[in-house]
């Protein structure tokens, strides 16, 4: 447990401070009349390489970690994949990087790199974020979690950057985006409708209204009896989007599969945390002159909590949808702990903190209590130390 500690929290700090100062020299610079400074900032730069360099070297992890280490080992020993259903382009870059001879950590490493470069470029002009950026990524649910789901982190970090292209109205970008995300995850294609739902207009939206709506999300997830019904009208699209296996587990009625329970911190968190961005948001988007790109992060982080909670009493391949939009969330989080911070709002700044960098501290005891789930995604190991 002391090397995860040592790790997460170390990363989390060497990240927030470089996002602190290049965000810190960007202003020194614009206030003498300069313009910001590029994406290639060092310190942008080195907070990459970090992150990059952690993941890489990750090793025996989870459940996850493993899948995609022996389907990348298979490649290499015998020349083809253990499983046959993956999409088009992580086929082809995994068979690239497999029959290239590379070791598994740049195969890791790669997928890492697309993950932070990607959320790191949609934020290229609020630097003010990469601090927050750097504490809840590590701290929080969302490296453990990346790590494991990567094909689907890709996706997750390509629609902030996306949500630029709904706010300048670049459809037939977004779309060819969303179409080339599909090959890397089938599950992208749901990126397509949501489109529309940033440019829903919030004049006569009231926060009681949100409020209520969370509710009623929380309330239909405790009853999940409704999800057996709905799975039988899906099956074709279940098939496309690569869940067929779970859809014929959950129409052969194996309760194991259709129902679970999704309770504690992991859940309740991240919902109370939506509840604070609710209310602070009329303030945040006044504060920052009513930047579309905060709405677009607004919605779409309302999508992430509300799925998450209809879903939470089912199986997690079933929230996995909702986790398409984590990554909005995670930036709507950071607008809300940057907003109090700057505010000196100290109580609720407080709150939002301890529900959003709990989660790695909380999760390593958990796993150093019970050593036998040696795959414990939260206890750091890298075959460096082997």
């Amino acid at each position: 447990m002391i090397l995860s500690l040592s790790v997460y929290t170390g990363t989390a700090i060497a990240m927030a401070w470089l996002g602190w100062h290049v965000n810190h020299r960007e202003q020194r610079v614009m206030a003498q009349g300069g313009a910001e400074l590029p994406f290639s900032s060092w310190e942008i730069l080195m907070a990459m390489l970090i992150y990059i360099a952690v993941s890489s070297v990750r090793w025996l992890t989870s459940w996850d970690y493993n899948m995609y280490y022996s389907y990348f080992v298979c490649m290499q020993s015998v020349g083809e994949f253990s499983r046959e259903n993956f999409e088009p382009g992580f086929s082809l870059l995994t068979t690239l990087m497999a029959r290239s001879g590379l070791h598994f950590a740049f195969f890791f490493g790669f997928w890492a790199a697309l993950q932070i470069v990607l959320l790191y470029y949609a934020l290229r002009h609020r630097k003010f974020l990469l601090p927050w950026i750097g504490l809840c990524v590590m701290l929080g649910p969302y490296y453990v979690q990346w790590m494991n789901s990567i094909r689907q982190t890709v996706v997750e970090c390509l629609l902030v950057v996306m949500a630029e292209l709904i706010v300048r109205r670049k459809f037939w970008i977004y779309l060819l985006l969303t179409v080339l995300a599909t090959m890397l995850h089938r599950m992208s294609l749901l990126l397509i409708p949501v489109y529309f739902v940033p440019l829903i207009p919030t004049r006569g939206i009231k926060r009681w209204m949100l409020f209520t709506a969370i509710a009623l999300c929380v309330v239909v997830g405790q009853f999940p009896q409704w999800i057996q019904w709905a799975f039988y009208s899906i099956g074709g699209l279940a098939d496309y989007l690569g869940y067929g296996h779970y859809y014929r587990l959950f129409a052969s009625k194996n309760v194991t599969y259709l129902f679970g329970h999704w309770s504690g911190p992991t859940w309740l968190f991240p919902l109370i945390s939506c509840l604070f961005i609710i209310w602070y948001f009329p303030a945040i988007r006044r504060k920052f002159n009513g930047d579309p790109f905060i709405l677009a992060n607004f919605w779409f982080a309302l999508i992430h909590i509300a799925y998450l909670n209809v879903f939470a009493n089912t199986t997690l391949y079933l929230r996995r949808p909702g986790d398409l939009f984590r990554a909005t969330f995670l930036v709507m989080v950071c607008y809300t702990l940057h907003y109090l911070w700057r505010e000196r709002k100290w109580l609720p700044f407080a709150a939002m903190a301890v529900l959003n960098f709990y989660y790695v501290f909380y999760d390593m005891v958990k796993a150093d209590l019970y050593p036998s789930f040696i795959h414990f995604p939260e206890l750091y190991r890298t075959f460096l130390l082997q």
